[in-house]
């Protein structure tokens, strides 16, 4: 059997660990091996999500019943959509450089990332950007160098800094999300 990754979050949605589920994903109750020496730190929640890496593992929200060592025993009490994987948001830290589609500039600029998550990318530039302006990006983080589109959501301003652009994903392949997804859980367990 392949072994089936998750992430632990909160209620709330707040990464807690890592854990390897070893029960068959859609029984009645999982059974999960926390990762990390991080299974205190998920004990002390009542209510937790399950968010798994890849499209075959579903998303489950379960109250823990049992703990043992590092084994945890949940009683799924719903089902999270993908969205739930989507929305799932990472701090990070990377240089990188983007280029312009649908913008007035030309040339490659620098990017700062700050945060990732498998939907899309916030970033700080010293370049202008647009509301909806498309650019292709550079990411860095994932296995091999992925060029991204991403289109400009929300433009953000916090003081000393240049101005921090949120930019959702556009035209991804299958591929490419499983490789983006990859490295928001890679980076996830090298931090937690």
């Amino acid at each position: 059997m392949e072994e089936r990754l998750y992430l632990l979050l909160d209620s709330k949605g707040t990464p807690l660990a890592n854990a390897v589920l070893e029960s068959p994903p859609n029984s009645e109750v999982l059974q999960i091996r926390v990762l990390n020496g991080k299974v205190d730190d998920v004990a002390v929640h009542r209510e937790i999500q399950l968010i798994g890496i890849d499209d075959s593992t579903p998303n489950r929200v379960g109250v823990i019943v049992r703990q043992r060592d590092d084994q945890l025993v949940i009683q799924p009490t719903a089902a999270l959509d993908a969205n739930a994987r989507e929305n799932l948001r990472i701090l990070t830290n990377f240089s990188s450089v983007m280029y312009p589609v649908s913008g007035r500039w030309k040339g490659q600029r620098a990017v700062r990332g700050k945060d990732l998550s498998c939907g899309g990318v916030a970033f700080y530039t010293s370049t202008a950007l647009e509301h909806r302006e498309i650019v292709e990006m550079v990411l860095p983080v994932t296995d091999q160098p992925l060029l991204i589109k991403t289109q400009v959501i929300r433009t953000m301003h916090e003081e000393g800094a240049p101005p921090l652009y949120a930019a959702k994903f556009v035209d991804l392949i299958h591929d490419e999300e499983a490789l983006i997804r990859k490295a928001v859980f890679s980076i996830q367990i090298r931090t937690s």
